[in-house]
């Protein structure tokens, strides 16, 4: 027997799709088979086991030299978990912005960097993401409203809305990070690494490689556009270069010149140079084995080590045929170097931190 709920939900779908018909021309099979295609590639991304996950990007593991206090705050229909890492005497507040396919404790090796530079951080799991609610990742959009609604928490909370507030994020939180400064003009500076311009833009140029004969039925175009609107509304008006542009608060951009996820001369912001305000933005671009959409990140022994890990692990999973039990992995995961493995880029974290001090003044 189909229960209430799932019958309500079918019953939503029919209609989006109808009025989607309405509005695109588009046939009830293209825009089924559209919407099923972009609902897939936003579905919920849990966080792996432990034993799966190398460098201390776990909260476990940086426990003994971190302090963190969890919290919860609503945005769009549901409840997202944040955290709180406080320092004395802070000289400002970082909101830190997660990446796609990634969660808040994906980025403590770079919130400690913050810490131990005096910086205080708020960070926080996306919707549909690790400890935060939702069935799904949604869509393009999201990570723009959850940092919307984070940044509106800050605001309402006595002690964290007196501090100076600084965003960093990357890739989906740096498109995040940039396209939010249209709506928060609190922010005193703001440092993006890997950032799109747009949803638009992203799937669209990915469109031959996710959607195949669907581009020529107007899945990129047509559909997109209203499908993201009836998502997300006024949201998804805003875009990298736009909130860019609305702002003279110092902003630092970085990109890998070899980034095979947002490429470097299409997908980035940094692609839009020549439509930005020069006068407050500064351009970092990552170059040799730090040229990478991750490896920008880290420091170059850090990346030789990555590669290593991944070569020593490939090689005993040959040894056992493919097949490691739960036990190897957890072995061989403790016998890894998690501290330089997940080694910060110096320089480019340096770069930013001085930005900061800077704009606090």
């Amino acid at each position: 027997m189909e229960s209430k709920e799932t019958g309500k939900n079918r019953g939503k779908t029919m209609r989006m799709v109808a009025m989607l018909a309405i509005m695109t021309g588009l046939t009830t099979g293209v825009i089924l088979g559209a919407k099923e295609l972009y609902d897939s590639l936003f579905a919920r991304y849990e966080k792996k086991a432990l034993s799966q996950i190398y460098g201390e990007f776990d909260f476990s593991r940086v426990m003994h030299k971190l302090e963190r206090k969890t919290l919860t705050f609503p945005t769009d229909k549901a409840i997202l978990q944040g955290y709180y890492f406080p320092v004395k005497s802070p000289k400002g507040l970082v909101v830190v912005s997660h990446g796609m396919h990634a969660g808040a404790d994906d980025y403590l090796p770079f919130i400690m960097y913050f810490v131990e530079n005096g910086y205080a951080v708020f960070s926080y799991d996306c919707k549909g993401t690790y400890a935060s609610e939702g069935d799904s990742t949604v869509g393009m959009c999201t990570p723009l409203v959850d940092l919307d609604h984070a940044l509106r928490y800050i605001q309402r909370d006595r002690k964290l809305s007196k501090l100076p507030l600084f965003l960093f994020g990357h890739s989906w939180g740096g498109y995040a990070a940039t396209a939010v400064l249209s709506l928060h003009r609190e922010v005193r500076g703001c440092a993006a690494i890997a950032p799109f311009n747009d949803g638009y833009t992203l799937i669209r140029e990915k469109g031959e490689q996710y959607a195949g004969s669907l581009v020529k039925e107007g899945f990129p175009n047509t559909f997109l556009n209203i499908y993201q609107k009836l998502l997300f509304g006024k949201y998804t008006e805003h875009s990298g270069v736009k909130g860019i542009n609305s702002t003279s608060i110092p902003v630092f951009i970085a990109h890998g010149n070899r980034d095979s996820v947002i490429s470097f001369g299409g997908q980035s912001i940094i692609s839009h140079m020549s439509e930005l305000r020069q006068e407050n933005v500064t351009y970092y671009v990552g170059t040799g084995c730090q040229s990478g959409h991750n490896t920008i990140l880290h420091s170059p022994q850090a990346v030789a080590y990555q590669e290593q890990v991944k070569a020593d692990l490939a090689q005993l999973k040959k040894q056992k045929d493919g097949n490691l039990s739960e036990a190897e992995l957890e072995a061989f995961c403790s016998q890894v170097d998690h501290a330089l493995y997940s080694q910060v880029n110096e320089e480019l974290m340096h770069q930013i931190v001085v930005m900061f001090n800077k704009a606090r003044k």
